[in-house]
């Protein structure tokens, strides 16, 4: 039983620590491969040498509101995975792709049901409509897919464990 609990916080630990990064990576990959060549552009025609620092501080302030934003739905799939992985022997990576559908479809949902106080910390999508929330739903577990991949293979030695002693 121990072991199992002890595989149960790995996974969920490797999901809630790798899962953001690998997120915000993607997300900053995307960013920069894309707008590049525009930074580029608009520097040549502007001449203006300090653009670059600024572009700089921005990627770094997205870079860290990604990792943000992405910690509680990595955390949701990491336990669901876990459940799934240790209880039950579910442990196949679509079952990890599902477990990130499942943790964006609860974060868009608490984001259409609660709205948190101006002074709040809290970070959740602003869906007013089922109409808004599909898109949603789609981009962000299209690009969920990759990072799940990746922490299913890092968890894979703990789900893929012999629970017999």
């Amino acid at each position: 039983m121990f072991r199992g609990l002890a595989r149960l916080i790995g996974i969920v630990l490797i999901f809630s620590i790798v899962g953001p990064l690998a997120f915000a990576a993607l997300v900053l990959l995307i960013v920069a491969g894309f707008g590049a060549p525009l930074l580029h552009l608009v520097s040549m025609l502007t001449g203006l040498d300090t653009l670059g620092t600024v572009v700089s501080v921005a990627l770094w302030l997205l870079t860290v509101a990604a990792m943000l934003t992405a910690s509680p739905p990595s955390a949701v799939a990491g336990l669901i995975f876990g459940l799934a992985a240790v209880c039950a022997g579910l442990n196949a990576v679509w079952i990890a792709w599902l477990v990130a559908a499942v943790g964006v479809a609860v974060i868009i949902t608490l984001g259409a049901s609660v709205v948190p106080s101006e002074s709040s910390a809290v970070i959740l999508p602003s869906v007013h409509s089922g109409g808004q929330s599909i898109p949603l739903f789609a981009v962000l577990t299209a690009l969920a897919v990759l990072p799940a991949t990746l922490c299913w293979w890092l968890a894979k030695p703990l789900h893929r464990a012999s629970i017999a002693a």
